[in-house]
């Protein structure tokens, strides 16, 4: 009978679990209130913590690539999953303001990173075949944390149990699931790494080096990061945003739900989106919907109606999804899959300090002025921006092939010496890292 682990769906499955129980991060806002009730903290404060914890999962992220060079995925996966329990853990000890940026916000975002990253590439290497399918829905459990660990944990906090054991629960079921997962960490057999997509749409590729020198990297960065940056800060306050405006927790709880699950299914639907009508429209389009969004939930708020805005933030969840998948699908096709780990690394450090100071604003204003009215008139000017930056790229990829054409590309060479190293590899851990799984995708020969 074949060992379950070396089925590449199990191995999906396993990965979408495995993100789904790390997307711990975006549930955040349910533990605003009791925090805040306890310890009299103001919302910026409290509000700073989702910002710590985005820009660690950021690193996290960009980290696995020279790590994985070093150690195996599965010393990656262990170490990840130590921070975040670590951090989970720790937080029922909480007394002071620092101690859960540090817990909370930097173990776990660090943690959540690695974890993403160590699970993208670990499971794209086995769907060379269909890497758009894979990396879809593994996101999309990433971003359906919120609505999993947002509903667990508002049950447990407003329970007997209250949200210091709230904390120990969700880390002792992300240990436990994570004490499972690692066993579906390994490399697959020379004939599925072999696999390649159908169509194969690589762009011109570049190293990070040469990739932040043109103008459609840093116009795609500010065309991702001012609606990320502020989709961000709902997510952060969600929560307290719905009861600010006369919801129920119950409602509000359901909300954040609605938003995670947004996040989640948003993702894959971003990917279908970016196949379907193409990269340029993709980019006026999304942040078209964006600047529809925004105004939709100022009105709500500002008539102070939780019943509308609920479904906004399901399509809220929805743009943030689809924006955080076209990363790298727009890394792939403009600047190639040789590089893609590290430039895909690049782009969300890129939007670390966006993750930092949008919800310290929406915080910000919320104490000036007793309401999130302030923050919803500003929010559509970024959409407006965003929608700018997306029109402009089109020129600017087409300069960026005008001036490198085909020289950057890499031919489908020496992939037979790839699969005998591969063949030769019995204990999972790859050399090469995140590079080598890239390269296999795009079906190149892996560069010294």
């Amino acid at each position: 009978m074949a060992d379950i682990r070396t089925n590449r769906y199990a191995i999906l499955v396993c990965g979408i679990l495995t993100m789904l129980m790390f997307g711990t991060i975006y549930a955040w806002s349910i533990f605003i209130p009791p925090l805040e009730a306890e310890f009299g903290w103001t919302r910026s404060q409290t509000s700073l913590v989702f910002s710590v914890a985005m820009i660690g999962l950021s690193f996290g992220m960009l980290s696995i690539g020279p790590l994985s060079k070093v150690l195996s995925l599965r010393a990656c996966f262990v170490a990840s999953t130590s921070l975040i329990v670590l951090g989970l853990f720790s937080c029922q000890f909480i007394t002071e303001l620092w101690q859960l940026y540090v817990f909370y916000g930097v173990c776990c975002g660090l943690g959540s990173g690695m974890s993403y990253t160590v699970w993208t590439t670990n499971t794209l290497a086995w769907f060379g075949d269909k890497v758009g399918f894979a990396s879809g829905v593994l996101v999309m459990g990433f971003g359906m944390g919120a609505l999993v660990l947002g509903s667990l944990a508002s049950a447990l906090i407003y329970s007997s149990l209250g949200w210091r054991l709230a904390f120990v629960v969700i880390a002792a079921l992300a240990l436990v699931e994570a004490l499972v997962a690692i066993n579906f960490i390994q490399e697959p057999p020379p004939r599925i790494a072999a696999l390649k997509p159908k169509r194969d749409a690589v762009g011109v590729s570049l190293p990070g080096s040469k990739t932040v020198r043109e103008p459609s990297f840093w116009l795609f960065c500010i065309w991702r990061s001012v609606v990320m940056g502020a989709g961000g800060a709902v997510i952060a306050e969600a929560s307290v945003m719905m009861t600010g405006i006369g919801s129920s927790i119950a409602f509000a709880t359901a909300a954040v739900g609605a938003l995670g699950l947004g996040n989640g299914f948003g993702r894959p639907l971003g990917d279908i989106l970016y196949d379907r009508i193409g990269q340029n429209r993709t980019l006026v389009v999304l942040p078209a919907l964006a600047l529809a969004v925004s105004v939709g939930m100022a009105a709500a708020y500002w008539f102070e109606a939780p019943w509308l805005f609920a479904p906004f933030l399901l399509v809220e969840g929805l743009l943030y999804g689809m924006y955080a998948a076209i990363n790298t699908s727009y890394m792939r096709t403009t600047f190639g899959q040789r590089d893609l780990a590290m430039n895909t690394g690049i782009s969300a450090v890129v939007l670390a300090p966006f993750n930092l100071v949008f919800p310290l604003v929406a915080a910000a204003l919320f104490e000036w002025t007793g309401g999130y009215e302030a923050f919803f008139v500003i929010v559509p000017a970024f959409a407006l921006l965003s929608l700018a930056c997306g029109a402009l790229c089109k020129p600017a990829n087409a300069r960026l092939q005008a001036r490198y054409g085909g020289a950057g590309e890499t031919a489908g060479t020496g992939i037979a010496g790839e699969l005998q190293d591969a063949a030769g590899q019995t204990t999972g851990r790859s050399a090469d890292g995140v590079g080598q799984r890239a390269d296999r995708e795009a079906g190149v020969a892996h560069r010294a």
